[in-house]
């Protein structure tokens, strides 16, 4: 963390240039299930130097991480009515869509402005090759006849305790944007394509970084964590109750502040060309 760096103590459109970087780890606590499409498979990538991994993709967690945002702003009726809902039901004013992004064109206000995200991450590795995939087996009975096989299906499982290192990135980031990300971070507990009975995990934050860039990624850090990781403890965050309701306001004032911008932009425009018609060719 460089010394003339701090958090910013205001929320602005534009990025400023500024990345905290969360190193986090991940442990199954039983079998997981991380897959893309077909239901036998189970993600795994070959990287030249580190070889043959599991990976968990960054939009499953991500995915994961908006609804846990979603879900604590609800509890706390905030804002007033919220009606925010994955994926084209988004409001765009509100501090899950200030975290996350949207496009206005998907969302059901029909917004004429798009958000980016501010919460950028990657594919989370793990932390040791994968030398052997396992199955597991299931064959349900039927109710009326007692009998097996006619749903017999193969599962391909991730085992119990492998460790995922991963990197999450906020930009521009304030005390409240930090303890609303923390907080969701530290309650994620499951994970993967079957969450009812299989996929419970730890997460871990093992520390930040906060520069000018992104310095971390997975890839480097999977086998080594840098020596210069700040304790998360340190940062001292405010309550996240009170961070959702200050993130709440800046979101509510949105629509307000872009509709402004735009009006000033066509003044603009139009004094502008006046000036340009009024000096001639």
């Amino acid at each position: 963390m460089s010394d003339n760096l701090n958090f910013f103590d205001d929320i602005q459109f534009l990025p400023r240039g500024r990345y905290l970087q969360l190193v986090v780890k991940i442990t199954l606590l039983d079998d997981a299930i991380i897959r893309s499409n077909e239901p036998e498979e189970v993600l795994t990538f070959k990287y030249k130097k580190l070889g043959n991994r599991f990976i968990i993709p960054w939009r499953k967690i991500k995915g994961k991480l908006r609804r846990m945002v979603m879900e604590k702003q609800r509890d706390l009726k905030l804002p007033e009515n919220s009606d925010c809902y994955l994926k084209d039901h988004l409001c765009m004013k509100c501090p899950a869509c200030v975290l996350f992004g949207g496009t206005g064109e998907t969302s059901k206000t029909k917004a004429d402005y798009n958000l980016l995200s501010r919460v950028l991450g990657e594919t989370f590795i793990s932390t040791s090759e994968v030398n052997d995939i396992s199955a597991y087996t299931a064959n349900a009975v039927d109710e009326e006849t007692l009998t097996t096989g006619q749903a017999l299906m193969t599962i391909v499982k991730v085992p119990a305790e492998t460790g995922f290192i991963g990197v999450v990135t906020l930009r521009d980031p304030t005390k409240e944007l930090t303890a609303i990300l923390v907080d969701n971070l530290e309650r994620l507990t499951r994970l993967g394509a079957s969450t009812r009975e299989w996929g419970k995990v730890k997460t871990e934050i093992i520390g930040y970084l906060l520069s000018d860039r992104e310095m971390l990624s997975s890839y480097d850090i999977v086998e080594k964590l840098p020596d210069d990781l700040n304790n998360i403890d340190t940062l001292e965050l405010p309550p996240v109750e009170d961070s959702f309701r200050k993130v709440a306001e800046f979101a509510a004032s949105i629509p307000v502040i872009l509709d402004k911008n735009k009006k000033t932009q066509r003044k603009t425009k139009k004094e502008s060309a006046k000036m340009a018609e009024e000096e001639g060719p």
